[in-house]
């Protein structure tokens, strides 16, 4: 698998991810409570997954050969897809924060979790699309085969320092997710 796939791989989890956000949006709009677990299980994986495993990647790896090949071309789109992946941990600690309350039934909370949800789910669907329709075909087309294969070996060292069943623990985190959903 070369970075491109692995990164696209990981786009596909949390496509399915945002799938059970946006299904507990959708019974939190009906009137229905998934548990705080659902939410708890979200944080975590957004933290560790999406965020430690997949946007490091991005951030300190990719971005970084792809805005050196383009000599600055294309600085600022790298700065914006850095700047969404700040604003969905803003998302992520708002969910987080508005937890408590929410358990209690505060509504000011729900609202609050309900709105950080659906703005986190539509900045990451949006984000995810670029990434996959404009800045991989670009490092594609962009960075020769022996770059590619230096951002491979650097994604293999993350990979690594994450644990060998990193992927395989959050893949297992969203298949709760949805469980919690459907048994409720």
């Amino acid at each position: 698998m070369n970075a491109i796939e692995i990164l696209t791989n990981e786009h596909g989890l949390i496509r399915r991810f945002l799938e059970s956000l946006a299904l507990a949006e959708e019974k939190l709009e009906n009137g229905e409570k998934p548990p705080r677990k659902f939410f708890e299980n979200a944080v975590q994986f957004a933290r560790t997954f999406t965020d430690r495993f997949h946007h490091f990647k991005e951030e300190h790896v990719m971005f970084v050969r792809l805005a050196q090949a383009k000599g600055g071309a294309i600085d600022a789109q790298v700065e914006m897809l850095k700047y969404q992946h700040e604003r969905g941990r803003k998302f992520v600690s708002q969910v987080a924060n508005s937890l408590d309350g929410y358990e209690k039934g505060d509504p000011i909370k729900t609202t609050e979790l309900l709105e950080s949800m659906a703005a986190y789910i539509s900045l990451l669907r949006h984000h995810i699309h670029v990434e996959d329709h404009v800045f991989f075909p670009m490092v594609e087309k962009t960075l020769s085969s022996i770059e590619k294969d230096r951002v491979l070996e650097e994604f293999e060292k993350e990979n690594m320092k994450c644990g060998e069943k990193a992927f395989e623990d959050c893949h297992k985190l969203v298949v709760d997710m949805g469980s919690l959903l459907v048994h409720m």
